[in-house]
């Protein structure tokens, strides 16, 4: 290993590259989207009753630099969400023992869970998950769809909540 060897780390991995201009990652958005560099690691609350669509999600927010918990049934998230404020929910409307409209409720009238932003995904119509929005939600998603679209609304939240 010489001295004027340039290493670059990506992806957890070293790579030997020959000058600083073959460095694996796009400094410019680095200084311009710090969260790129996932540097502070966000905190998402997901709340799905079907844990396969929620481990399918939590792996693809976790491989988007998210750090995630995931709560089956409204009653578990309510104590999750006493133990810790996430900074993004993502949210099926239709759980067992707290509905999801509920949870939102509850989630908009607490001082300290009032502004988190609420990503729905829901089995509803386009036209009644439009009604949530205007209960509360800052975004929604109908199923089915690809779990890529969730990862892009929460990174959009989270920086228009920086």
């Amino acid at each position: 290993m010489s001295s004027d060897t340039t290493y670059a780390m990506a992806a957890d991995n070293y790579k030997e590259v020959d000058s600083v201009a073959e460095v694996p990652f796009d400094v410019q958005t680095a200084r311009t989207e710090p969260r790129s560099l996932n540097l502070v690691p966000r905190k998402v609350l997901i709340i799905e009753d079907e844990a396969g669509l929620a481990e399918v999600l939590a792996l693809n927010l976790q491989a988007s630099g998210f750090e995630t918990v995931t709560a089956h049934d409204g009653l578990q998230a309510l104590y999750l969400l006493d133990r810790s404020v996430p900074d993004v929910v993502v949210l099926d409307l239709q759980l067992p023992q707290v509905s999801g409209f509920r949870l939102i409720q509850l989630l908009r009238s607490r001082t300290d869970t009032a502004t988190i932003p609420i990503v729905v995904i829901t089995a509803l119509s386009f036209r009644e998950a439009e009604d949530v929005v205007r209960r509360g939600a800052d975004a929604f998603l109908t199923k089915p769809f690809v779990p890529e679209a969730v990862v892009k609304c929460v990174e959009r939240l989270v920086s228009r909540s920086m």
